[in-house]
């Protein structure tokens, strides 16, 4: 794997793309050519990185569909994020579901203009169900790049207070935030208009919160749409991408539809705050006492995970099949 050499620690301005899509399910080569042409579409507008959200090539379930989608390593999406990098001559980063061992990964791929494979990240946190469908990572959050130290927060790490800590530690200059964050598609019993409203706000503050607490530019992406699965029914994807500068001004901004924004941000060493994000629980902003109850909703699904033969079964042939 090769990657590119860390940068010079100076100022530089950055024009980058948060890039929103529905995706189906296990249809990885569908998916992959619809987010070619809205890449194609980020880079018409000047763009030097283009994120994508998390999970986008394989789709997104709560339980053992989720397999489906499935690659190996080094399989479609690795491959398609360098050759489109390489013709683009952009930064394109997505997660994908790895198949590796006997386990499931969810597993950031940023690759470089030059067609190489600048790094990854696995998500460290499974949140609610995700537990059920593959295995968290306590490993490094940050991608050495040409750009500078690159930090990667897929999804709930983004919203740990955990994650947050080990980008602040690691002093990084950018933070890419890929989502695929549902909400309620409507209010119920349990859960009022005011609750969800609030939900879809905590998307759209991630980016601007990393950037006024860190003093560096920051990326949320996030998938849009209907959920394609039964287990999601009632729910949907809430977009909210969002580009905030290093100095925590919203540069650019999506709601719920699909598309592209695109901004200006600056890498400037002298903004960084070097200041440890403040903790609430295990979030980085307040919320109700009632979310950690999630707590035992991820070490039930955690459980059932780590003793499923079939996931063993599935994720040894996923990894052995050429993708």
């Amino acid at each position: 794997m090769t990657q590119a050499g860390p940068s010079e620690s100076v100022a530089r301005s950055l024009r980058v793309a948060a890039v929103q899509l529905t995706s189906r399910l296990g249809r990885t080569d569908e998916n992959l050519a619809h987010a070619t042409s809205l890449a194609e579409a980020a880079v018409a507008q000047g763009v030097d990185l283009i994120l994508l959200p998390e999970l986008m090539p394989s789709g997104y379930a709560w339980d053992e569909t989720a397999w489906s989608g499935a690659e190996p390593s080094e399989g479609r999406t690795a491959r398609w994020l360098r050759a489109i990098a390489e013709r683009l001559r952009v930064w394109v980063g997505t997660s994908f579901l790895e198949a590796s061992g006997d386990d499931f990964w969810n597993t950031f791929v940023l690759a470089a203009p030059d067609g190489t494979e600048a790094g990854r990240v696995r998500k460290e946190f499974p949140s609610m169900y995700e537990a059920r469908t593959f295995r968290g990572d306590p490993g490094p959050h940050v991608v050495e790049t040409a750009l500078g130290r690159v930090g990667v927060a897929i999804c709930f790490d983004a919203h740990a207070a955990a994650v947050a800590t080990k980008l602040a530690e690691a002093d990084v200059d950018l933070v890419l935030a890929p989502h695929c964050y549902c909400v309620p598609a409507h209010p119920s019993r349990g859960v009022s208009a005011a609750d969800i409203e609030r939900l879809v706000r905590n998307v759209a503050a991630i980016a601007p919160l990393y950037a006024r607490t860190l003093g560096v530019p920051a990326i949320v992406t996030n998938r849009v749409g209907a959920w394609d699965v039964p287990k999601g029914a009632g729910y949907v994807f809430a977009g909210q991408a969002t580009i905030a500068d290093s100095d925590g001004t919203v540069v650019a901004h999506l709601g719920a539809e699909e598309g592209v924004t695109v901004g200006e941000v600056h890498l400037d060493p002298a903004r960084k705050t070097h200041l440890a994000p403040r903790a609430y629980s295990r979030w980085i902003y307040p919320g109700p006492p009632g979310r950690e109850l999630l707590r035992l909703i991820e070490w039930r699904e955690g459980r059932r995970y780590r003793g499923a033969v079939q996931r063993r079964r599935e994720a040894i042939q996923a990894a052995t099949t050429s993708g």
